[in-house]
């Protein structure tokens, strides 16, 4: 027994770990994670596919086609006997069998350049999927840091939830000693409470980031998930005072996928035109096939022939008799004719080719080339736009990231100087130099100020990733 539960603890402590290690999330597993159950990306999964499916449909339009028919009738009244194409008054029932096949030998490069196309929209297609899980990443990136965020705020609340309390319980024992007065001692409650509202509020901004996470993640909401704490520091990974616009907008132009997206489909739309073309041109095809059918009224020789005398007449002679004239007749016997046998028999093939020459089709051969051509024009204007919004954008960034490492600048000086004014408020209080309410306020523009240091050190750091992304680079902390 001892020997099992000695077995059953060492079994514990290696398994323990491994749940717990289940729960455990960095931006790497949280990226992997979203882009095999993010529900965009697996809709940007269906139109690869969708493309896939167009591209494989245009390359088997160059092989041939087949296929088969049958057919049963019951014909009543005077009818055409299928396999003799005479009328006759009776009931026929007849099966009718083919086989007919075709393709193209030339459409005036119409199925080339389809495979073309389809070859553009297929990377189109694989692009669009690119910008999807890119700004999935950053999205990601950007909640995971505002947990990290909302983490470290909860520490800084707590912190002050500790100094106040061990600040109350000094005020306590001065006030039983008669040194401070008691009315000290209710702002000081008064402090903790609020601390303690703080703190509610912090931990609540804490569960809605992790709840924002965990839909970007498509994870349950009751999930238990731990963020592990990278060991980031705030280093000039992009020098944002030196780096241009120009800079980050032709890196990026080379690396981000709308812009490749959007030049796949302006070569699309110029192949269109020649498939547009191909309208005028003549086509080519081939054509086979094979028929036979069935009539239950269909007869065959039976190999036996009936023999008859047959009269023809009395022939006078001259000498005034009469002479009959007879002769022996045969008439063949007929059977009916087998299934099988029929269709042996009615089997008919034809081979041929068909030429086809537009003459007039309305205009929509034209109309189609200048839609093509139109085309061609809207993928343009499009891929321009989506450059100048890219531009905008890396405008934007670079414009943040310096403004956030300007504000990270003076955060940290202004909670220089919030640390020195505390400390000497700190003392004066003790010294009962200055009263609660002096004390209070220079604590709360202490917490303050590191409440704003945090939230610039996290915006710096997701403008740097900002930055990172437009210049090509993986999302890490």
């Amino acid at each position: 027994m001892r020997k099992f539960i000695s077995i059953l603890l060492i079994a514990l402590f290696y398994i323990t770990p491994n749940f717990a290690q289940d729960n455990v999330w960095d931006l790497a597993r949280c990226l992997r994670y979203a882009e095999d159950n993010n529900l965009q990306i697996k809709q940007a999964a269906i139109g690869i596919r969708q493309a896939e499916l167009n591209q494989e449909q245009s390359k088997k339009s160059r092989m041939p086609n087949l296929s088969g028919s049958a057919s049963h009738s019951y014909n009543f009244g005077r009818s055409i006997d299928p396999t003799t194409n005479s009328f006759e008054a009776a009931t026929i029932q007849a099966n009718g069998f083919g086989l007919s096949g075709g393709g193209l030998i030339y459409a005036g490069g119409q199925i080339q350049n389809s495979i073309k196309q389809s070859q553009y929209d297929v990377a189109a297609a694989q692009a669009d999927a690119d910008v999807v899980k890119n700004n999935l990443g950053l999205s990601v990136a950007q909640a995971y840091l505002q947990v990290l965020l909302a983490q470290d705020q909860i520490n800084v609340t707590e912190n002050r939830l500790k100094q106040t309390q061990a600040q109350l319980d000094r005020t306590q024992k001065l006030v039983n000693a008669g040194a401070v007065a008691r009315v000290t001692l209710l702002d000081l409650e008064a402090q903790v409470a609020s601390d303690e509202q703080s703190i509610v509020a912090s931990e609540n901004a804490l569960v809605q980031a992790f709840a924002l996470l965990k839909t970007q993640l498509n994870l349950d909401p009751d999930y238990k998930m731990t963020i592990e704490r990278p060991a980031f520091e705030l280093t000039n990974e992009v020098d944002v005072s030196a780096v241009t616009v120009e800079t980050l907008y032709n890196e990026a132009v080379n690396n981000q996928p709308q812009i490749v997206a959007g030049e796949h489909r302006k070569k699309s739309a110029e192949v269109g035109i020649d498939i547009a073309k191909a309208g005028l041109r003549p086509s080519l095809t081939y054509f086979g096939s094979v028929n036979t059918n069935y009539s239950n009224l269909g007869r065959r020789l039976s190999g036996v022939v009936d023999t008859f005398p047959q009269f023809l007449g009395n022939v006078p002679l001259p000498d005034g008799t009469i002479f009959p004239l007879t002769i022996e007749s045969s008439v063949p016997r007929f059977e009916d004719n087998p299934f099988v046998s029929q269709l042996n028999q009615n089997l008919s093939q034809a081979v041929g080719l068909s030429l086809n020459v537009p003459i007039y089709s309305r205009g929509i051969n034209r109309i189609n080339i200048e839609r093509a051509e139109l085309g061609v024009l809207s993928a343009e204007l499009s891929n321009e736009q989506t450059r100048q919004q890219l531009k905008n954008d890396i405008q934007n960034a670079l414009i943040d990231a310096r403004a956030s490492l300007n504000s990270l600048r003076a955060a940290e000086k202004t909670l220089e100087a919030r640390e020195v004014a505390f400390t000497s408020a700190q003392k004066r209080f003790d010294l009962g130099a200055i009263n609660t309410f002096d004390y209070t306020a220079a604590k709360d523009a202490l917490d303050v100020a590191k409440l704003n240091l945090l939230n610039a050190k996290y915006q710096y750091v997701f403008s740097l990733k900002v930055l990172d992304f437009y210049l090509g680079r993986e999302i890490t902390l």
